[in-house]
């Protein structure tokens, strides 16, 4: 039935073509001839007759002429042929014009808004500070500049103690100016006792700290202008910095500071690492709870060392305490067992 139809829409073409050029033939032999005349002669029907003047016209070799009776003229061939031109080049010529007022168009975008933003592009600077000398003259100078606030995350182990004195010279500077500074280190490096002395100065001193088992990254954020972040490893592994400034870009880092305030603990004289329930069963808390959440996500033990701020030597530990605990036998199990228990939905 397809190759019928298709044979069938062929024929009908080839039909209107031949009837097409019978048409043309009479026009040319007489230039007064009568579409009646011609249907009644030839024994076309209305539809046929008009599918040989449209493809006719559509050929430009039937041009309309108003004083002819019949109301078309016949052109020759060349003649159809040069206005088919005609009309395809005054088309491309008309494009090519709005093409150019395009161009125009977008030239004049590019001069009246490109500079608006570049400008915007110049609110957020960059810089790499490379080398821990030069890392600490950076933290130095932005200290020094500071007007409101302060806002810093710790994670990792505990510094040196030349490093930790240098920067609670600069906090405490800070706290006299009236400046706002609030700081949240982990847990495990707040226990090391030159950290828990210098964090509880700086609590004495006006400062807010918190702790926490978990930080995403080690971060200064600097009246809402300026942010410091580590810069990726280099293969020579030193110490590099990045510093941004930029209200919109610095606004996303403090938000990552707020959410990790949230969910940090106010610093205490001690921080306990495990609790009981009312019952006496024993639940996990503090760093045990965390060490659960990373062995339910897999994680291996160098990455919980480093998410935690402790040694491999000491994960292995609190693992092994925790299987024992749970009585499980593998530290996968104990992950599942912390699950179906439910000590991990809060």
């Amino acid at each position: 039935m397809v190759a019928a139809r298709g044979d069938l829409d062929r024929g009908s073409l080839v039909d209107v073509r031949e009837r097409a050029q019978e048409l043309y033939r009479v026009a040319l032999d007489d230039a007064a001839w009568h579409p009646e005349t011609v249907t009644g002669q030839h024994g076309w029907s209305d539809g046929e007759f008009a599918d040989a003047l449209q493809l006719l016209t559509r050929l430009r070799l039937f041009v309309p002429a108003p004083d002819n009776a019949n109301g078309w003229t016949a052109l020759t061939p060349d003649t159809a042929l040069r206005n088919l031109l005609g009309e395809e080049e005054r088309h491309v010529s008309s494009l090519l014009s709005h093409v150019q007022q395009t161009r125009s168009a977008l030239a004049r975008v590019l001069a009246d808004f490109q500079p608006v933003h570049a400008q915007d592009l110049l609110s957020v600077r960059m810089e790499v500070v490379t080398g821990g000398a030069n890392v600490s003259a950076a933290l130095e100078d932005v200290s020094r500049g500071v007007e409101e606030e302060v806002l810093s995350l710790h994670p990792g182990r505990a510094l040196p103690v030349g490093m930790v004195e240098a920067g609670l010279e600069r906090d405490l500077a800070a706290l006299r100016r009236g400046v706002r500074v609030r700081t949240v280190h982990l847990g495990s490096a707040a226990a090391v006792p030159h950290m828990t002395s210098y964090l509880r100065r700086l609590n004495a001193a006006g400062a807010q700290v918190r702790v926490a088992h978990t930080l995403p990254l080690r971060l200064i954020v600097v009246d809402r202008a300026t942010a410091i972040v580590p810069a990726p490893p280099s293969g020579n592994d030193e110490m590099a910095a990045v510093i941004l400034r930029g209200e919109t870009l610095v606004g996303v880092f403090r938000e990552i500071f707020e959410h990790c305030w949230a969910a940090a603990s106010v610093l205490a004289d001690t921080a306990p690492g495990e609790a009981e329930d009312c019952d006496g069963a024993w639940r996990p808390e503090g760093r045990y709870r965390e060490l659960l959440r990373m062995l339910e996500g897999g994680l291996t033990d160098e990455a919980m060392a480093r998410k935690l701020g402790i040694s491999e030597r000491t994960v292995r530990r609190l693992v092994s305490e925790l299987t024992e605990r749970l009585g499980a036998a593998s530290r996968f199990q104990a992950g599942a067992c912390a699950v179906r228990l439910g000590w991990l939905d809060a």
